[in-house]
């Protein structure tokens, strides 16, 4: 449509009265044939809404009678039962909702219900968070019933545990601090007693409580829980300070009893009742400079432990000030993992690291901080572990020569390198900088000590430069001997300053995961605002009511 006015349209213009009179009879026609399609469009729509309620109804009841004849109604149910056990989270405990199996599955149908609450084996792993009592400011009291739903989940946890049979049972149980008023007179369900009930069932158990709560399950013995393997004891911060006597659980001396961790690094390890010989998974994490075990220590129950395979503890060896009695080499063949977080670290090396053989090694970890300018290095160890295949250490652990050096050391069937930096050097190092663009030539040249790398993580990263890392990647993607990469993280502390992906060939980005990130630091802000009571980029709103 040709207007008279159309160079004044989509503008300020203020047109006189004559031109406002005669662009209403100019707008007249038009008015009348929207009209007109408007009522064409309705009456259409009318006709296509009819049509669409007809399908609708046609396809709910061919899908009804599809339904009756679907494959899964006659599938015989001990697979309905299989196919439901494989819903399960495989990596960590069930939990309590509705979310996921089981429960989930009980939400389909009847039949799947009958099915579900029938089967034992859905029920025997459960992950149990015990609700407690809170006191906050903002919410109103009447709102936080945390004793009725204490008393709910309660109930539900007991009932999850009778469908389980006789099934050993994976119980993860989470406690947290009771913050309930004092003069508070109803107690909330206990929810560690219940399961003391099903203690001769209990197979692998986690326990995250508070101190005075493991008094309800430190009388039991060995008797009680003859199917235990696995026990994991995880401790609730409390002021003042506290700590379960784990000297007199009994009970971990079960003919079945392989796997013991706890969050405790001021238990004696020789005095616990563990029985050594059976032993497989022993985890002691905490502070290392509260730590009572150190190197010394380790050798010897190392030497308890023939079948031991995993091990993670928090030594402290400070007070190690002479050197080892002995430096002939001691071998532990059946140790695969080994995670150190060490206080005192150049004793550690002296007197472990040193002495150690472990031709069976594939995971090592490696957390200390050098306190000296005699950095350790660990090639010499690494040699030893001819089968490493996954390393995790921290760049404060070395000075820079001796990074470089332990690198150097590792052996050909390194996978996976775990590498996290830190800014805040110690002062007794004259270099720095540890992890550079040097780390990146060593692992990526013609001699790299890691011709199978498979996944190269960098955490915290200041001083490689984009372009070392580009570098890198084509070295070790473009090799035909070598094995290619298949993942990469890097986390940049600093400002990007060269492109990657755009750089890298289509092949090699799509067959790489690549995972970059750059995170600038924090810039110093010169507001003309500051000082003000409505500083936009300072005020923070209140919270809405509840």
């Amino acid at each position: 449509m040709i207007s008279p006015f159309a160079g004044l349209l989509g503008t300020n213009y203020c047109p006189t009265d004559e031109e406002v009179s005669e662009i209403r009879v100019l707008l007249v026609d038009p008015a009348h044939r929207l009209k007109h399609l408007n009522d064409a469009i309705t009456e259409l729509q009318t006709a296509l809404d009819k049509l669409v309620e007809e399908r609708d109804g046609l396809v709910a009841y061919m899908d009804g009678h599809k339904a009756l004849i679907s494959p899964v109604r006659r599938l015989p149910l001990d697979v309905i039962q299989e196919i439901f056990i494989a819903c399960m989270p495989t990596h960590r405990n069930c939990v309590m909702s509705a979310l996921e199996a089981p429960v989930l599955l009980g939400r389909i149908c009847s039949s799947w219900r009958t099915i579900a609450y029938s089967t034992p084996r859905l029920w025997a792993r459960v992950h149990i968070v015990e609700p407690l009592f809170y006191t906050i400011n903002r919410l109103d009291p009447a709102s936080i019933d945390s004793d009725a739903k204490a008393a709910q989940r309660f109930a539900a946890t007991k009932e999850w545990l009778g469908r389980s049979g006789q099934c050993p049972l994976s119980i993860s149980l989470q406690n947290g601090p009771d913050h309930r008023p004092l003069n508070a007179t109803s107690p909330t369900p206990c929810f560690l007693q219940a399961l003391v009930l099903f203690a001769s069932r209990w197979e692998h158990m986690e326990f995250t409580l508070s101190f005075v709560a493991f008094n309800a399950i430190s009388h039991l013995t060995k008797t009680d829980v003859p199917l235990l393997k696995s026990i994991k004891f995880l401790y609730q911060y409390q002021i003042p300070p506290q700590r379960a006597d784990l000297e007199e659980f009994t009970m971990l001396q079960g003919p079945r009893f392989s796997s013991f961790c706890a969050l405790d690094t001021k238990v004696i390890t020789e005095g616990l009742p563990l029985p050594w010989n059976q032993l497989t998974v022993l985890e002691l994490t905490g502070p290392s400079w509260e730590s009572l075990t150190n190197s010394e220590s380790l050798l010897l129950f190392l030497e308890r432990c023939p079948q031991l395979h995993t091990c993670k503890l928090s030594m402290n060896d400070r007070e190690l000030t002479r050197p080892p009695s002995s430096a002939a080499l001691i071998e532990f063949a059946s140790l695969r993992t080994l995670e150190l977080d060490c206080e005192g670290l150049e004793m550690t090396v002296t007197h472990l690291f040193d002495r150690l053989s472990l031709p069976g090694l594939r995971n090592f970890a490696l957390v200390g901080q050098i306190t000296s300018q005699h950095a350790p290095s660990l090639a010499q160890f690494f040699a030893r572990s001819s089968r490493l295949e996954r390393l995790e250490i921290r760049s404060y652990t070395f000075s820079r020569s001796s990074l470089l050096e332990s690198l150097r050391g590792l052996p050909g069937t390194m996978r996976e390198l775990i590498i996290h930096d830190f800014p805040h050097r110690s002062s007794y190092i004259d270099s720095a900088i540890t992890l550079d663009d040097d780390v990146l030539a060593l692992l990526g040249g013609d001699s790299t000590p890691c011709p199978a790398l498979e996944t190269l993580h960098l955490n915290h990263c200041t001083n490689v430069s984009d372009e070392a890392l580009l570098q890198f990647i084509m070295a070790h993607m473009s090799g035909e001997s070598q094995t290619k990469l298949k993942y990469i993280k890097v986390q940049f502390d600093r400002r990007m300053t060269l492109d990657i992906f755009s750089s890298l060939p289509p092949f090699v980005s799509s067959n790489l995961g690549l995972f970059i990130t750059h995170v600038p630091p924090l810039k110093m802000r010169f507001s003309p605002w500051q000082g003000v009571d409505d500083d936009p980029f300072e005020h923070i709103p209140d919270p809405p009511d509840v």
